[in-house]
């Protein structure tokens, strides 16, 4: 039996191409919205000639004739990830995810948000040398206790043309391309949680709850803190190398080694650990990439409580 991870990576975007044409995406009515870009690159030594086209069909027609091509038809797929700067005002500091952000008043529409936010933060314009293959599902940025804060939705590009280097901006620590390999892997290998392969980022629950009282610590909170526990979020490890990485300069940084728990950071000399609302696209994208769904996703972005508590319990956002 033929494994995923050995399926041609240009016949996954093959297959993500007209699954995200064909399958409507769930949008999230919220009224504050941000939105990323989850940008694919075939690695190859010279591109060949893309017709862009005017309607979905024409398209298809298009990329069928690119992906195909000899030059295409055995290359390797990346998907371009960033690590985001230190900022103590930026709740997601230091995070892994794609580049994005939040809604502006001279953006359009969400798909205008991703691209002048990549642009921005990597100096890649999404508008020349790149085909938009289409949206995933938006994804509900919850806190618990507080509610659903903002949607956010991701956009799909396929690089068509030779780009220049990428030019990190002072938002962006460094810049990452993955072996779409990394991710199709951890589907067909799923790691049991809690188990010696597995990686968590953990979160106080009493701290999500009652976050005015995390610093000054009454007796209840302290009681409340050991009694519930703690979240823990899933962690994809994704390889990297220095071959295919820019590290911001200014910041004097690769990926910044910020340790988020005893077990886990946001990135090492050797690998960046996805997770939360970026691990959920991820998952969908693998999903949709393969040509037989698997049975379990890369993995689950819902947190578990902890080994000695109620482990096989997830907490539904």
């Amino acid at each position: 039996m033929e494994s995923k991870a050995d399926v041609a990576h240009v016949e996954c975007v093959a297959q993500l191409a007209r699954h995200l044409a064909s399958v409507p995406h769930v949008h999230i009515a919220h009224p504050r919205r941000s939105a990323v870009a989850i940008v694919i690159r075939l690695v190859i030594s010279t591109y060949p000639p893309y017709t862009p086209a005017q309607t979905p069909e024409a398209t298809m027609q298009s990329l069928h004739a690119f992906l195909n091509h000899p030059l295409v038809s055995s290359s390797q797929a990346q998907v371009l990830f960033i690590q985001r700067a230190q900022h103590s005002r930026d709740p997601w500091s230091g995070n892994i995810g794609f580049p994005g952000g939040k809604h502006e008043l001279c953006d359009t529409s969400d798909q205008d948000t991703a691209e002048r936010e990549t642009r921005e933060e990597l100096g890649l314009d999404l508008k020349m040398g790149f085909v938009h293959l289409g949206q995933l599902d938006d994804v509900a940025v919850y806190l618990l206790g507080q509610g659903t804060r903002m949607a956010v939705s991701s956009h799909v590009y396929l690089q068509t043309q030779e780009q220049s280097e990428l030019c990190v901006s002072d938002e962006v620590a460094s810049a990452h391309w993955i072996d779409f390999s990394c991710m199709v892997q951890r589907a067909e290998r799923p790691v049991r949680p809690f188990s010696r392969e597995y990686k968590s980022i953990g979160a106080n629950i009493a701290a999500r709850i009652f976050p005015k009282y995390a610093l000054t610590l009454p007796w209840w909170f302290r009681i409340a803190s050991v009694g519930l526990g703690n979240l823990h979020y899933t962690v994809l490890p994704l390889p990297y190398t220095a071959e295919h990485s820019v590290t911001n300069k200014v910041l004097e940084a690769g990926p910044n080694c910020v340790r988020v728990s005893d077990h886990v950071r946001f990135a090492s000399d050797t690998e960046l650990y996805l997770w939360g609302i970026s691990l959920c696209m991820v998952s969908e994208l693998v999903d949709m990439s393969l040509p037989i769904a698997p049975n379990r996703s890369v993995a689950s972005p819902w947190p578990q409580l902890g080994s000695w508590l109620w482990t096989d319990i997830n907490w539904v956002q």
